[in-house]
């Protein structure tokens, strides 16, 4: 099993400042594909973007692979090499993490394993990989940047304090 992370999240995580503390947590290997190097490093790099820049640095510190993968015969599912790749490398063994919804549809309705940056941090505070307070100040670094919208943020909040009320009962 990998994570396998498409070009929004690579960068939500980079702008977020991030990446280091996903690294810490994941339990499985993460690979990005040549297609999400191509947008957000070599042509962020073009366009001068400094998240770009910052993102080939952390992808060599933590030595996260980059994989080619052809995607030309499965294109027309996505439209997008990127989301193209991800789901590829999904069905060969991964979970992909996505902030797209539309591609998290579609992961969905192709039975694969997908998931969104904010539910990853959310299993990790419910697994006591992360404190509560830490989990609210990513959702908070994650909405500052739009990596999530103001309803999800509201999601996760009735979440924490219905587990509140579970663990004052029990």
């Amino acid at each position: 099993m990998r994570w396998i992370l498409d070009a929004c999240t690579l960068i939500y995580l980079i702008k977020a400042k991030l990446f280091s503390k996903f690294m810490d947590l994941v339990e499985y290997p993460v690979v990005i594909d040549s297609s999400v190097c191509q947008e957000v490093i070599i042509d962020g790099k073009e366009k001068n973007y400094p998240d770009a820049f910052e993102a080939e640095t952390l992808l060599n510190k933590f030595r996260i692979p980059v994989i080619s993968i052809e995607v030309s015969y499965e294109l027309n599912l996505f439209g997008d090499p990127g989301e193209t790749s991800c789901y590829l490398l999904t069905k060969e063994d991964g979970i992909c993490l996505t902030s797209d919804d539309r591609a998290y549809k579609k992961f969905i309705r192709e039975n694969l394993k997908v998931m969104k940056i904010d539910t990853f941090y959310y299993e990790k505070y419910v697994n006591n990989d992360l404190k509560k307070d830490e989990f609210i100040g990513i959702l908070r670094k994650l909405e500052g940047i739009n990596a999530i919208k103001p309803k999800s943020m509201l999601f996760f909040m009735e979440k924490l304090f219905q587990k509140r009320e579970v663990d004052k009962n029990d």
